[in-house]
């Protein structure tokens, strides 16, 4: 199921175009829900994706290429300085702070900061996604799945201030809603998706469709 929410319209509307980019956020509860996302995403997905998972240290190398060997697009652990490139999923390393930077000759690329303020989570979906924000402005979705605390609704709020798009993981299929609901308490979503129904609702909404 799909649920449009009350979220301030800014920016270019829902569906006005294709988008460039996506970023994934998830905790608690999100390894089973990105591996059946990015498994049904199909092969000729246009756009760049960023994915920040929390895991214990040393896990997301191991899951980047688990995940790479099960989906139709490529994934990697995310490498510094490298090319933010479209049909790739890109992994948040743990202990580094991922951000997505448009330089001068507008390439996007990625960059990996060390953490100096003492954050809860490392890497921070709410860094990454509000510098995709800043990187792509209108042209991106940012998706918040499954997780305890509230990391990534800021995230979510800085996308839909620079025009971008968001959407959240349901209540009903979300082993814990805090994350998503956080996101929803501020305004920030516009719509709310099933884990079933997400890579589906991604796939149009990266094309253009409503």
């Amino acid at each position: 199921m799909v649920r449009r929410l009350s979220a301030e319209p800014v920016g270019v509307p829902l569906g006005a175009g294709p988008l460039h980019a996506v970023v994934l956020g998830a905790s608690t509860g999100g390894p089973p829900v990105v591996e059946k996302l990015l498994r049904d995403l199909p092969r000729d997905f246009c756009a760049a994706i960023a994915l920040c998972q929390h895991m214990p240290p040393g896990f997301t190398s191991v899951w980047a290429q688990r995940l790479d060997g099960i989906c139709k697009l490529d994934v990697k652990e995310a490498n510094p300085g490298g090319s933010f490139e479209p049909g790739i999923v890109h992994v948040a390393p743990i202990g580094k702070h991922m951000r997505l930077v448009r330089e001068d000759d507008g390439e996007v690329t990625i960059r990996l900061d060390a953490d100096f303020a003492d954050s809860l989570h490392v890497p921070s979906i709410d860094i990454l996604m509000s510098s995709a924000a800043q990187a792509f402005g209108s042209r991106m979705l940012a998706v918040l799945m499954t997780g305890l605390g509230a990391d990534g609704a800021l995230g979510m709020l800085a996308v839909r201030r620079a025009g971008g798009h968001t959407l959240c993981q349901s209540a009903d299929s979300a082993l814990a809603y805090s994350m998503p609901g956080s996101a929803v308490e501020l305004g920030a979503v516009e719509e709310e998706v099933s884990a079933d129904e997400m890579a589906a609702v991604i796939t149009d909404r990266v094309r253009g469709v409503l």
